[in-house]
């Protein structure tokens, strides 16, 4: 459930990717790419709905860019490596 996935044990990033992965997965159920989307929400009501500093979901999505897990411009994500971000979401999500 929702609370499970904030359990204070996941790292920030782990959170990020499985924010994300959780998008993707959505997405792509209703016939959208699951690759390529814009977030519909802004940074800081990201951050508030994963109880995080805004600073810090900047910090972790310039560093899943540099990482060459995805690329992001203004509020359009493409995921470059799916199973890699699936996996770190893994953690979280325990689907």
């Amino acid at each position: 459930g929702v609370a499970s996935l904030f359990a204070r044990d996941n790292s920030a990033d782990e959170r990020m990717a499985a924010f994300l992965i959780g998008l993707s997965r959505r997405l792509a159920a209703r016939g959208f790419s699951p690759r390529r989307f814009q977030l519909t929400m802004a940074r800081t009501d990201i951050a508030n709905y994963l109880r995080q500093a805004p600073e810090t979901v900047s910090r972790v999505l310039r560093r899943f860019e540099q990482e060459g897990l995805l690329h992001i411009k203004q509020r359009d994500v493409e995921i470059l490596d799916l199973p890699r971000l699936e996996a770190m979401a893994l953690t979280v999500l325990r689907d």
